[in-house]
């Protein structure tokens, strides 16, 4: 993978997740960061766009239940009863959030991935369902969908490996007592077909 360069804005992130984000946590930040880094540009995507929102996806990961249940209520975010039962949906949410309001994160696009990276949902641009393949499939993760979402990558392009991740995804998913009603909304627009994209090589 190329080695990250990062610029002011993006060096100023990353300090807050040193200090934000529990080891493991950071490693897998930083580990998205570097495999989205990796095969976005391929895609069309503008390298600096997709680092910052890497770097942003997990900037609330950390936080306890109750504090991300308050940040969403402070933001006006929407909270819905699979929110209250598993707090940590809200994430992407509050992240996004935060971004904006203190971060001076202005790109919509940007905001959107980090928003959704956890569900998805229809419609959600390029930017975010690469930021999902990336956090789903990045050398970390220890499951075996994420190595083989990895290779379909490379041997069929970004097309195969995102329907690939959508039908894993939705079988996490539904193992799962709760789960986001926009996770499987997402995973079925993705496999009835969503826009095409660009492949890789």
């Amino acid at each position: 993978m190329a080695p990250l360069a990062l610029n002011p804005s993006q060096e100023r992130i990353a300090a807050l997740l040193r200090v934000r984000l529990k080891e493991k946590r950071l490693a897998h930040a930083l580990s998205v960061t570097e495999h989205l880094a990796d095969f976005g540009p391929e895609l069309g995507l503008e390298r600096d766009r997709l680092i910052t929102a890497a770097l942003l996806h997990d900037l609330c990961r950390n936080f306890e239940d109750d504090i991300m249940l308050a940040r969403a209520a402070e933001y006006g975010l929407p909270i819905e009863p699979i929110h209250e039962a598993r707090p940590i949906l809200l994430h992407g949410p509050v992240a996004a959030e935060e971004a904006r309001r203190y971060l001076g994160l202005t790109d919509e696009d940007v905001y959107e991935a980090v928003y959704w990276h956890t569900t998805g949902t229809p419609g959600l641009g390029l930017l975010g369902r690469a930021l999902m393949v990336a956090d789903f499939s990045e050398p970390l993760r220890k499951y075996p969908e994420a190595a083989e979402t990895r290779a379909v990558l490379a041997r069929e392009g970004f097309g195969a490996a995102l329907r690939y991740m959508a039908q894993a995804k939705q079988g996490f998913a539904e193992k799962k007592t709760q789960f986001h009603p926009e996770t499987r909304a997402f995973c079925d627009w993705v496999m009835r077909g969503c826009p095409p994209v660009p492949e890789t090589d």
